[in-house]
C-alpha cells in the first residue's frame, strides 16, 4: 500500500475514533467489532512457490479478518453504519491497515420499506450473495454466489441504492449498483474474462418467503445459523445482471458479455429440544460469457507459481464459480451442552457443472465448531478437499484433490 493510501486509511480511522468518542449515549448507538485468527495446513497446488522455492505443503498463521464499526439510529426515519477492517493479515501481507468497508445510511420509509444508499453489501441473487462472515458454522464462507468478488465489488460491497423490506411473510431486496473500476488488462482469447468496463450497471434482486420467524433487516449479510434463537424456514429466489462484465474474442471480434445469473434456495434453522438443525441448499445458474471460470484462493498461503502443473494457480486456489450450474449445500447439528456451550458438527458440499470443464467438480468440507458464547466467542476446525484442474488434449478435467486443514478462533463484541 502506498503512502497516500496509508494516509487515507489513517484519516478514516481517526474519523471513526472521533465519531466513537463523541457518539451520544442515546439508545441505538452501538460500537461493534470482531476478529478471526487462523492456523492452517495446506497441500498446495502443483507448481506453487513460497518465496524462491517450489513447495508442496504450507503451515501458516494469519488474521483472516478484523472489523470495527459504529451503527446508530439517531432518528425514527434514519439509521447509519460505518465500518473499518481488512482481510488476510499474513506473512505475505504484514501491512494491512484498515480501510473503509461500509459507509451508508438507511431511510426507514414505513414499516414495509427501507431505502439504503452508500457503500454497502445489499445485493440480489441468493441468500449467500452477501454471506455473513462472522456467523458461519464452518471455518470460512462459500463463494459460489459471488463470481466478481473483489473485481467489481470490494469485499461484497458496492456503491449502490437498495430498496428492501418485508411485507407479511415476504422479504424483498432490489438493488441498482455501479461496479468499481479495476486494473485488469487481460490478453483476450475465446474464453471470457473480467475486464475494466465501468460503464455497465448492475441490477439485482432477491425475494424470500419466511414461514415462521422473520429475519432482521438491520444488515445486508445473511447469517448461516441462529443457533436455536430463531425458528427459520425460508424459500428464496433471485437474479443478478451486470452489463459488460466480461470480454472475449469471438470470430476475430472483441465481444463484451453481460453477467446473467439466477438462483433458488432453501434455508432451515430450527431448534429441536436441546439441538439446532441447520440446513441450506441453493441452485445457481451463471452465465458470464463463453467458458468463463473463476479461480480464487482465500487468504492464499503461497505467493507465487511456476505456471506449471495445474490450471488452479498458486496455493489453495480452486474454481469457485463459472458459466454453468452450481449446487451448494450445508448441514449442521448444534448440540447444547450443560455448561451453556454448544458443539456443532457440520458438512458442506459444492457441486459444479461448468462449461469449460469436462468433469463434474466437487468441493467437500467438514468440521466441528465449538461455541463458548454463541458467535461471540467460538473455536472451529475444518477439513477441505478441493479439486485440481489440468488441461490435456484440449480438455479441462479434474485430475486430483488437495487437502486443507483450518483451525480458527473468533471473537466478536
Amino acid at each position: 500500500m502506498n503512502c497516500l493510501n496509508k494516509r487515507n486509511a489513517i484519516s478514516v480511522l481517526l474519523l471513526l475514533v472521533l465519531l466513537l468518542t463523541h457518539a451520544q449515549p442515546k439508545e441505538g448507538v452501538k460500537i461493534y467489532g470482531g476478529m478471526q485468527i487462523w492456523g492452517r495446513y495446506t497441500n498446495l497446488n502443483p507448481g506453487s512457490t513460497i518465496g524462491p522455492n517450489e513447495s508442496e505443503n504450507a503451515l501458516d498463521f494469519s488474521i483472516r479478518r478484523y472489523r470495527i464499526g459504529i451503527k446508530a439510529h439517531p432518528y425514527d426515519y434514519l439509521s447509519f453504519n460505518l465500518q473499518l477492517g481488512n482481510n488476510n493479515l499474513s506473512r505475505f501481507q504484514k501491512d494491512q491497515p484498515p480501510k473503509l468497508l461500509d459507509a451508508y445510511a438507511t431511510w426507514h420509509i414505513n414499516d414495509h420499506t427501507n431505502l439504503t444508499a452508500g457503500k454497502h453489501a445489499w445485493t440480489g441473487l441468493s441468500r449467500y450473495a452477501a454471506p455473513s462472515t462472522f456467523s458461519n458454522i464452518s471455518s470460512d464462507i462459500n463463494y459460489s454466489a459471488t463470481p466478481s468478488l473483489n473485481v467489481h465489488d470490494d469485499f461484497f460491497r458496492r456503491i449502490a441504492i437498495a430498496l428492501h423490506g418485508q411485507v407479511g411473510q415476504l422479504d424483498y431486496r432490489a438493488i441498482v449498483a455501479k461496479p468499481f473500476t479495476n486494473s485488469l488488462n487481460p490478453s483476450l482469447t475465446d474464453q471470457a474474462t473480467f475486464v475494466n468496463e465501468p460503464s455497465g450497471f448492475i441490477y439485482s434482486g432477491y425475494v424470500k418467503y419466511q414461514f415462521f420467524d422473520h429475519e432482521s433487516l438491520s444488515s445486508a449479510f445473511s447469517p448461516w445459523s441462529y443457533l436455536g434463537s430463531k425458528k427459520i424456514v425460508s424459500l428464496g429466489g433471485g437474479f443478478y445482471h451486470h452489463d459488460n462484465a466480461t470480454q472475449s474474442i469471438q470470430l476475430s471480434d472483441t465481444v463484451l458479455h453481460a453477467m446473467n445469473s439466477w438462483a433458488v434456495d432453501v434455508f432451515v434453522d430450527l431448534p429441536v429440544n436441546n439441538k439446532t438443525l441447520t440446513g441450506y441448499i441453493g441452485y445457481l445458474n451463471h452465465d458470464l460469457g463463453p467458458k468463463f471460470i473463476r479461480m480464487v484462493g482465500a487468504n492464499n498461503p503461497a505467493d507465487g507459481s511456476t505456471g506449471l502443473g495445474s490450471l488452479n494457480g498458486r496455493g489453495n486456489s480452486f474454481p469457485i464459480t463459472g458459466s454453468g450450474q452450481i449446487i451448494f449445500s450445508q448441514l449442521g447439528l448444534g448440540i447444547q451442552l450443560k455448561n451453556s456451550h454448544m458443539i456443532q458438527p457440520n458438512i458442506s458440499m459444492q457441486y459444479s457443472n461448468l462449461e469449460l470443464v469436462a468433469d463434474d467438480i466437487v468441493l467437500v468440507e467438514g468440521g466441528v465448531s465449538y461455541y463458548l458464547d454463541k458467535h461471540q466467542s467460538k473455536l472451529s476446525i475444518s477439513a477441505q478437499s478441493r479439486p485440481v484442474l489440468t488441461e490435456a488434449n484440449d480438455q479441462v478435467k479434474v485430475t486430483d484433490h488437495k487437502l486443507m486443514l483450518i483451525g480458527q478462533y473468533q471473537i466478536r463484541f
